[in-house]
C-alpha cells in the first residue's frame, strides 16, 4: 500500500511492549504492541436528566447516530417565559411609538401655529407673550419626544437581550440530544436512565475501529531506519493451521522527537537504560480484524 493510500487514515493504535530479552531474532522484526483505538468521550454540555439510552456496551454505532436523550422540559418552561417577557415589552414598544407619534403631531400643529402668529407679534397685533407660550409649548413637546424615543430604545434593548436568552436557551435544548462524533463501538457507558448528567460529564466512550492505532519504541540506534509513511507490517497469530500468521498493513505515522529512557515494561538487547524514540502506526481495519486489547508484532 503507498503512501498516498494512507494519507486518508484516521484513527489510533497504541503499543506498550517492546521485544523480549534475546533482542531481534529477524533483522525484519520491530517490536512487540497492543492494539489501541483513538477513543471519544460524550459528555453532557448541559445539566438535565437522562430520559433516553439508545446503545449500550459493543454496539457499534455511526457518525452523528443518536446516543442519548436529556430532559428538555425545564428549558422548554424557560423559553415559555422569555417569550411572555417579550410580549409584555412589544406592549410597552407599541404604546411608546404611539406616543411618539402623537407628541410629533402635536409639534407639527404648534410649529405651524407659531409660524402663523409670529409675524403678527412682530406687527404689534398680537402681545409676545402668546408667541412665547407657543415656544414654550413647542419645546416641552419636543422633550417628550426624545424621553419617549429614549425608553423606546430602551424597550428594544430590552427585548433583544430576552431573544439572546431564548436563542442561548435553545440552543441548549438542542445539546439536550447527543450524538457520536465518529463511527465506532460503544466501548464504557457512564450514566444510567434516570440519573443526572452534568456539564463536562462522560455519558459514553466511543471507539474507533475503521483505523487503529499502534505505538512502539524504538532504540536510536534503529532510528536512522525509520522514516514518516514508511510502510510496516502488523503480525497476528491465527487459529488457522494452513496460515500460522497474517501480517496487515500499516504506515508510520508519527515519530516522537524526544528520546526517552526505555519504560519497565520494555526490553531491549542492550541495556534497560538505552534511550528510544515513540513510534507510531496507523492501520486500516475494514475487516474487523484488529481489536483493541490485540497483541500484535510489528515487522518491516
Amino acid at each position: 500500500m503507498n503512501n498516498k493510500s494512507w494519507t486518508a487514515l484516521s484513527g489510533i493504535i497504541a503499543i506498550s511492549i517492546f521485544p523480549g530479552c534475546s533482542g531481534r531474532t529477524d533483522p525484519d522484526f520491530i517490536g512487540s504492541a497492543v492494539v489501541e483505538t483513538q477513543t471519544y468521550q460524550i459528555t453532557s454540555q448541559v445539566s438535565a436528566k437522562i430520559l433516553a439510552l439508545y446503545k449500550q456496551e459493543g454496539q457499534t454505532v455511526v457518525a452523528q447516530e443518536i446516543l442519548a436523550a436529556l430532559d428538555t422540559v425545564p428549558f422548554i418552561l424557560q423559553v415559555q417565559e422569555a417569550q411572555a417577557g417579550i410580549t409584555e415589552l412589544a406592549a410597552g414598544i407599541r404604546s411608546k411609538e404611539n406616543e411618539i407619534k402623537a407628541a410629533l403631531s402635536e409639534i407639527r400643529g404648534l410649529e405651524k401655529d407659531y409660524a402663523r402668529i409670529s409675524p403678527l407679534v412682530k406687527e404689534g397685533s398680537l402681545p409676545p407673550q402668546q408667541e412665547d407660550k407657543l415656544a414654550s409649548g413647542l419645546e416641552t413637546a419636543k422633550l417628550r419626544v426624545s424621553a419617549a424615543r429614549d425608553m423606546l430604545a430602551s424597550l428594544q434593548g430590552k427585548e433583544q437581550g430576552i431573544q439572546a436568552r431564548i436563542a442561548q436557551i435553545q440552543e441548549q435544548i438542542k445539546r439536550c440530544t447527543l450524538r457520536s462524533p465518529a463511527p465506532g463501538r460503544v466501548l464504557t457507558r457512564f450514566k444510567n436512565l434516570e440519573e443526572i448528567a452534568g456539564p463536562g460529564q462522560p455519558v459514553f466512550e466511543i471507539g474507533r475501529e475503521d483505523t487503529l492505532q499502534v505505538d512502539f519504541f524504538v532504540p536510536q540506534t534503529w532510528m536512522a531506519g525509520i522514516k514518516y509513511g514508511q510502510a510496516v507490517r502488523l503480525r497476528l497469530d491465527t487459529e488457522d493451521k494452513s496460515v500460522k500468521t497474517v501480517f496487515l498493513p500499516a504506515t508510520i505515522s508519527w515519530i516522537g522527537h524526544d528520546a526517552e529512557f526505555s519504560p519497565k515494561n520494555i526490553q531491549t538487547r542492550e541495556s534497560r537504560n538505552e534511550l528510544v524514540f515513540r513510534v507510531r502506526a496507523l492501520a486500516a481495519n475494514t475487516d474487523g480484524t484488529l481489536k483493541r486489547g490485540l497483541p500484535v508484532e510489528v515487522w518491516k
